[in-house]
């Protein structure tokens, strides 16, 4: 729902503000927060790595039970993008997409350069003794 119209869209052009419906089967490519849904049921294994299915709750149920003082256990509004919607339908707020959503940050980390560390230094300077060695064998044999 974009300025009040339901349109289709491609996950291309999803913005940050748009309400997405939700269905059994949906592979979530961005990040929000669920505003209504009946019996909505997640998969978030892709992106948090536990098998579990988690419930969702509204955030306006959420906000109705911290202001209640009700136990605050099982209350999750926030939708993960990677997760998979396994059971129910509702409608999402998205908050944020692409690379400022939290698999995008996972993709960008793996992304950078890994740093070397002082093992990896010392190692090199072993290989290359070693290499300079064996070739020093090689040319006296």
């Amino acid at each position: 729902i974009r300025s009040g119209k339901t349109i289709e869209l491609s996950v291309f052009d999803i913005l940050s503000g748009d309400v997405v419906h939700l269905e059994p089967g949906d592979l979530l490519p961005v990040d929000g927060i669920l505003i209504q849904g009946f019996d909505v049921k997640c998969d978030e294994s892709q992106a948090t790595g536990e098998s579990d299915i988690i419930r969702k709750m509204a955030g306006d149920d959420v906000f109705n039970a911290i202001e209640n003082g009700e136990n605050l256990k099982r209350a999750d509004p926030f939708i993960q993008s990677g997760a998979r919607v396994m059971e129910g339908v509702g409608t999402f707020m998205v908050t944020s997409t692409g690379i400022y959503s939290s698999y995008g940050k996972t993709l960008m980390a793996l992304n950078d350069d890994p740093e070397i560390t002082p093992l990896q230094s010392k190692l090199n300077i072993i290989a290359e003794y070693i290499a300079k060695l064996g070739g020093g064998a090689g040319l006296l044999l």
